[in-house]
């Protein structure tokens, strides 16, 4: 019989905190939804609570981001004119994805980078012209 050695629920959450999915939404005027997410790493082995912390102050109104600019392709949800060019940020969760190696996935500290970016993108200019 071999040794195994025992994880504490500690060391569990641990491990399975290795890959964050980011939940997200986008909404028409006419309150149609579509749901979509991406998968990150997570090297630096943050807390899914610590995760949203960082993601909400980097969002618009802690809750808005502009997916072009933080790497998240659009959905196709409208032909030819989106009502909105903001998507929702809905939550984050913990996933073991034993299909994925975590060097395959971008880590969600890079994401938070793309996201200060943006919200510092949206802060210094009003509709694409930048404020004197």
């Amino acid at each position: 019989m071999t040794n195994i050695p025992q994880l504490t629920s500690f060391e569990s959450k641990k491990i399975m905190c290795e890959v964050i999915r980011f939940n997200y939404l986008y909404r028409d005027s006419g309150n149609w939804k579509k749901f979509g997410n991406e998968e990150f790493s997570n090297p630096e082995k943050l807390t899914i609570e610590e995760i949203a912390q960082k993601i909400r102050e980097n969002l618009i109104d802690h809750e808005y981001f502009y997916p072009d600019q933080v790497g998240i392709k659009k959905f196709r949800f409208h032909r030819y004119l989106d009502d909105y060019s903001w998507y929702e940020f809905e939550s984050v969760e913990m996933v073991v994805n034993e299909n994925l190696s975590r060097r395959e996935l971008e880590s969600i500290g890079s994401f938070f980078v793309r996201l200060q970016k943006m919200k510092s993108q949206d802060i210094t200019s009003i509709q694409g012209q930048p404020i004197s």
